[in-house]
């Protein structure tokens, strides 16, 4: 479909449009949600990433703000995730000194029996 002039086709102009910013939406709710579980966040390699729709040309006008909207919520939700992975390596890395640190090149134990 290539972008419509002022004609009978303004509709599906503006309905491809809803749906490609419908799909963006959809992708940037997963990604809040797993947020909301960071324990989770090594599965977001599995989601599919959002590709634009191919020939449905320019923006309409009224789809801007919505579009803009969700710019800044893309921004706000990458920049949440580096927050949140910067996180996860860190705490990799004092788990990894942690077992590096055993007596004998073991690991240390996390379990104590105090009733022996």
């Amino acid at each position: 479909m290539t972008a419509p002039g002022r004609t009978g086709h303004d509709s599906e102009w503006t309905e491809a449009w809803a749906a490609a910013l419908e799909a963006m939406e959809l992708e940037a709710d997963a990604v809040e949600e797993m947020l909301r579980h960071r324990d989770m966040l090594q599965r977001t390699s599995d989601h599919a990433l959002f590709a634009p729709p191919v020939g449905i040309g320019p923006l309409p006008l009224e789809l801007t703000e919505r579009a803009r909207r969700l710019v800044q919520r893309q921004l706000d939700l990458s920049r949440e995730l580096s927050i949140a992975i910067a996180g996860n390596r860190q705490q990799a890395r004092l788990v990894s000194r942690l077992q590096r640190e055993g007596p004998g090149g073991q690991p240390p134990p996390v379990f104590v029996d105090n009733r022996a």
